[in-house]
C-alpha cells in the first residue's frame, strides 16, 4: 500500500538520451527514491486482518498469508535499497527496476485479495462489507501513488478487485448483482483517472526534459561563443605581432636613412636599407593575402579551378621547391607515387595544401626522414579514394595539442615554420573543405607525425559527369 509521493526528479543526463530514455529514467528514479511505503501503516493494517480472521479462519492459513505479506513487503524493501545504491551509477538498472516492480506490486495485490477470499463469508454480510472497505481503500490509494507506473497499478489492484467481484458474484442476488455493477464502475473510474494521472506525468517529464535540452544547447551555444571570443583575441593578438615586426623593421630603417646625413651615405646603404624595406613591405602584403584568402575561403568565395593533374608532375615541382630547405636541414625526402596518378582538382589551392605539409614535416624531421606518397582506402566513397599522405620522424605532437592544430595562431609551434605564420595550417584545412577531402592528422610524442588528405577525387570519376 504504497504513499502519494512527489514525482521524482531524474539527474540530469551525461549525454543527450532519447525521451525514451529519459522517461525510463525518471520512472526508475520515482519508483527507487520518491515512492515511500509506509511500513508502520502496512504493519498494522495487517495485524487488523490477523484479529478480525482470528476465529474465522485455521491458523495455518493465517501463519501462511501472514509470512507472504511479510516476505513480500521485505523482499521489495531489500529490492529497493540495494537499487537505490547503485541506481545513478548503473543506467541499465533503470529497464531491470521499471520490470521488477510490477511482480512486487502483483504479490501485495495477491496477498490482500486472499484475505479477502479467506476472510469474508457469504453468509455474514458485515464481513464482506469490511472485506470490501479495505479493498476500496487500498485500491483508491494505489491510484495515486502508482498511476505513473500503469503495469505496477493494474498489477496490484486486479487481484484484489477479482477476488471481491468473484465473492459477490457467488453471493448471486440482486443486491449483489447490483453490487458488483457498482464495484466495476468504481473500478473503471479509477483506471481513467489513473490513466489521465499517468498521461500528466509523462508530460511533466516530456517538457523536463524539453528544458534539460535547451539548457544544455544554451550552455553549448554560450561555450561556443567563448571559444569563439577567445579564438578572436587570439587571432587579432597574432595578427598585430606578425604586422608589427615589419612595421616596425620599415620605421626603422626609415630613421636610419632620415637621421644619416645624405653626404655620408655610400650607395650599398641605401640599397641595403632600401631592400630590407621592401622585404618587410613584401612581408605585410604576403600576410594580409593569407589573412584575406583564408576569410574568402571559410566565407566560401574563393572560387575553384578545377582541371585534370597529374601527381607525378606535382611531386616533382615539390621535390624542386623544397630541396634546398631540405638539404639545409639534412632531411631525406622520398615520394612515392601509386599506379593512380590523375585527379580532378585546383592545382593552386593542393599544392598550397601538400607545400605546408611538407615543410612543415621537414622543419620537424630536422636530420631525419620525410615521405610523401599516395595510397588508397576503401572506406571512403567510390571515386573518392585516393589519399596524399606526408610522414615524418620528428618529435611528433602532444595529444592535447591536436585539437588545437588546425586554428589560426593556435597550431604548436607552426609561427615558426618558413612563412606560415600561424596560418599555414588553418588555409590548409580551409582549402581541403572547399576541395571536398578532409584531413587526418595521426601523430604521438617521439613517434612523428602523420598528415594525411583524402577524398581526392580520380579522373575516372569526373569522366562520367563532364
Amino acid at each position: 500500500m504504497p504513499a502519494a509521493p512527489l514525482l521524482g526528479r531524474p539527474a540530469p543526463p551525461s549525454s543527450a538520451p532519447d525521451l525514451a530514455a529519459y522517461e525510463r529514467q525518471a520512472f526508475a528514479r520515482y519508483v527507487v527514491f520518491d515512492l515511500q511505503t509506509p511500513l508502520w501503516n502496512i504493519a498494522l493494517l495487517m495485524a487488523v486482518c490477523v484479529w478480525l480472521m482470528h476465529g474465522r479462519v485455521p491458523d495455518i492459513w493465517i501463519a501462511a498469508w501472514l509470512a507472504f505479506g511479510v516476505t513480500t513487503n521485505l523482499a521489495r524493501e531489500t529490492f529497493i535499497r540495494r537499487m537505490r545504491a547503485r541506481l545513478d551509477s548503473e543506467p541499465p538498472l533503470h529497464a531491470t527496476v521499471l520490470r521488477a516492480y510490477p511482480w512486487f506490486s502483483l504479490a501485495s495485490g495477491l496477498t490482500w485479495g486472499a484475505f479477502a477470499l479467506l476472510y469474508t463469508d457469504l453468509g455474514e454480510p458485515t464481513t464482506q462489507l469490511l472485506a470490501g472497505m479495505i479493498a476500496a481503500g487500498l485500491i483508491g490509494l494505489a491510484v495515486t501513488s502508482l498511476s505513473m507506473l500503469l503495469p505496477a497499478f493494474y498489477a496490484f489492484m486486479l487481484p484484489i478487485f477479482a477476488a471481491n467481484l468473484w465473492l459477490t458474484l457467488r453471493a448471486g442476488g440482486p443486491e449483489h448483482l447490483t453490487l458488483a455493477g457498482v464495484m466495476g464502475v468504481y473500478l473503471s473510474v479509477l483506471a481513467r483517472y489513473a490513466h489521465d494521472a499517468h498521461r500528466l506525468h509523462r508530460e511533466t517529464i516530456r517538457l523536463r526534459f524539453e528544458n534539460q535540452r535547451l539548457i544544455g544547447d544554451l550552455k553549448q551555444r554560450n561555450a561556443e561563443v567563448e571559444s569563439a571570443s577567445r579564438n578572436k583575441s587570439l587571432f587579432l593578438a597574432g595578427v598585430s605581432h606578425d604586422l608589427k615586426q615589419p612595421i616596425r623593421a620599415i620605421g626603422m630603417y626609415a630613421g636610419f636613412l632620415r637621421h644619416r646625413a645624405p653626404h655620408r651615405l655610400a650607395a650599398y646603404e641605401v640599397t641595403q636599407t632600401a631592400e630590407k624595406i621592401q622585404t618587410a613591405v613584401s612581408a605585410i602584403h604576403g600576410q594580409i593575402g593569407r589573412l584575406l584568402e583564408l576569410s574568402r575561403l571559410e566565407s566560401g568565395a574563393m572560387p575553384l579551378q578545377l582541371e585534370l593533374l597529374d601527381l607525378g608532375d606535382l611531386f616533382a615541382q615539390l621535390r624542386e621547391l623544397m630541396a634546398g630547405e631540405a638539404q639545409a636541414r639534412g632531411v631525406q625526402m622520398r615520394f612515392a607515387l601509386g599506379r593512380q596518378r590523375q585527379v580532378r582538382t585546383d592545382r593552386r589551392m593542393l599544392e598550397s595544401i601538400l607545400l605546408n605539409f611538407l615543410s612543415n614535416a621537414i622543419k620537424h624531421a630536422d636530420g631525419g626522414r620525410v615521405y610523401i606518397g599516395t595510397r588508397l582506402r576503401t572506406g571512403l566513397p567510390e571515386g573518392q579514394q585516393l589519399c596524399v599522405e606526408v610522414r615524418d620522424n620528428g618529435a611528433g605532437i602532444p595529444p592535447e595539442q591536436l585539437p588545437l592544430l588546425f586554428e589560426a595562431y593556435r597550431s604548436f609551434d607552426d609561427r615558426a615554420a618558413s612563412e606560415s605564420h600561424g596560418l599555414g595550417l588553418a588555409i590548409a584545412k580551409a582549402q581541403s573543405a572547399c576541395l571536398g577531402c578532409e584531413i587526418a592528422v595521426n601523430s604521438a610524442p617521439g613517434q612523428g607525425s602523420t598528415f594525411t588528405l583524402c577524398g581526392l577525387r580520380t579522373s575516372a570519376t569526373d569522366a562520367g559527369t563532364d
